[in-house]
Parts: structure tokens; sequence; C-alpha cells
């Protein structure tokens, strides 16, 4: 880290990239940067391999055209192979890159661009860990009269290797009825009728429960909860890591990054949304004096 920054803003010229770095902070809390700029740019800037997770919500295609832009469908499954192929590159060997998104409906049938991107993904050399699952409690009620209210969201866990680091014990609960561990032992013993369990904590199940009603928008349109985002980063990141976020729209990555103990780096587009994580950060961590570059 050098030195602590705020409100500052400079223009940065890096391998033929513009950019803006628009806070830098650290000082008795974790680290965290946020950049003003197109991801692909900023990213090609970052060194290899000095990222442990990814945690993002990218636009859902042009489904929020009007509000921020977005990418056609038709462009969708090249257009996230590039920007994951600079996230390969800074992403430590045994990191995760974990996406919240979900297709629309449109004349009755289910886009498809999310299930070819997954495909994409996997013909680039990704591996596809699994499928996470974000329900949405109290969600509003979205969706054709005539079919299901749609009350969840999608988690696409991406990985380079097949052991990426995952603690799921991070977000698990107390139980007294603990009995399967990693050996398949206890399953075997489950499924035999035996009782012996024993307590501690649990894993956490392949979905979260949120309530939208919890989000922090700030003015932006597709913001995702903060308890979301730390539920994603747990998972993930191991202790001391650094998570990025090359989509922080209102900043809710870094928000929850840095309350729950993380490093974190944050990517805008947009002026206003990168405006609004400054404050976002300012009201989280007290203000620091002013430092001065390569202190």
């Amino acid at each position: 880290m050098r030195g602590a920054y705020e409100n500052t803003r400079r223009v940065m010229y890096l391998g033929g990239a513009t950019f803006v770095l628009v806070c830098e902070r650290g000082g008795t809390m974790p680290n965290w940067t946020l950049y003003e700029g197109d991801c692909l740019e900023v990213m090609r800037q970052l060194p290899d391999n000095s990222v442990d997770a990814v945690v993002t919500s990218p636009p859902y295609a042009m489904q929020r055209a009007k509000l921020y832009g977005g990418v056609p469908e038709d462009e969708y499954p090249d257009w996230t192979v590039a920007w994951m192929e600079q996230v390969r590159r800074i992403l430590k060997p045994h990191g995760s890159v974990l996406i919240n998104i979900r297709e629309h409906i449109r004349n009755g049938e289910m886009s498809d661009y999310v299930h070819r991107t997954r495909l994409a993904l996997r013909e680039a050399g990704w591996i596809e860990c699994d499928e996470l699952i974000w329900v949405k409690t109290s969600s509003p009620p979205v969706g054709h009269p005539r079919r299901p209210r749609r009350s969840w969201e999608r988690i696409l866990w991406f990985a380079k290797d097949q052991q990426p680091y995952c603690d799921p014990k991070a977000n698990g609960k107390f139980s007294d009825r603990i009995g399967v561990d990693a050996t398949g032992e206890g399953f075997t013993k489950w499924l035999a009728g035996a009782s012996d369990w024993r307590s501690g904590i649990a894993r956490c199940r392949d979905w979260v429960a949120v309530s939208p009603s919890q989000t922090d928008s700030r003015g932006h349109p597709a913001a995702y909860p903060r308890d979301l985002a730390a539920w994603m980063i747990r998972l993930v990141t191991p202790p001391g890591g650094k998570v990025l976020d090359p989509f922080a729209g209102s900043g809710t990555t870094l928000i929850a990054a840095v309350e729950e103990g993380f490093s974190v780096i944050g990517i805008e587009r947009e002026p206003e949304y990168c405006e609004i994580i400054r404050k976002r950060m300012a009201e989280l961590q007290p203000a620091l004096p002013l430092g001065r570059w390569g202190s």
C-alpha cells in the first residue's frame, strides 16, 4: 500500500490504456482500491496471480440497457470469455470466480445467452465447479402473472483448476447432527441407520436466502444485497485474501469485503457510480489524511 487517499482522482496512462484511480485507501482497515474505467483496460494493468477471488454481477445482456448500457445477447458469450481471460491471468491458481446472473423470459421463452456463455467458458478452459442459488426472500412480484414468481438467481462458480479454495463452513451454522465427513465414511454410516452424530459447524448449503429489500442501491438500478456479496466472499476467499469486482456498480462487493476483513479492488466504468462508491466507503471508513503518490 502506497499511502492513504481521500477524494483522490488521478488519470493513469499505463500500457496505452487510460483510466482513473478514484480512491485507494488503507490504514487500520483492509485495503480497498477503486478504478474508474473499462474493466478490460484496468485488468490488463493488474499483476499476475494477484487476487484470490472474483465476486461480481455483470450486466444482464440488454435487460437494463436504457439505464446503464448492456451487451447484446449474441455477443455475450464472447464478451464474457474476453474479460474472463484477463481474470485468468490475475487470479491465483486456486482462485474462484462467482458470477451472479439470471436470464430473462421474452415472448414466453427463456433466453439462452447464459447457457451459451457457460458453455463458451468451459470451451475456453474454465472449470465450472457448481451452480449456487440466491433465493430472494420477500422478492417483488416480477414475472408473468400466469407463471411462478421469479424469486431466485444463479451464482455461477468457475475456477482455474478442479480444487479451488472453498470454506463451506465459513457460512455454516451450528448443528448437533454432523455425521458426513470428507472421506464419505459418515455418509455410509448414515445410510446404515447410524445415529452417532457429533456437534459443530456444518457446511453451508448450495443456496443462500437473502431479501432484495436489504439492498442499498444509492440510485444504481441493479445493485445486489450486502449479505449476498458477503456470503459469496466468505465462501471462496482465504483469510487475508484479496477480492476483485470488475463490475462494481454501487460498490456492494467493496463494502462487504472490507466489513468481512478482506482487501478488495473495484472497477466501474460509470463516473456517477464511482462517486456513489466513494461516498459509501467514506461512510464506512473515517476520513484519512491525504497520502502522496509513491509514499
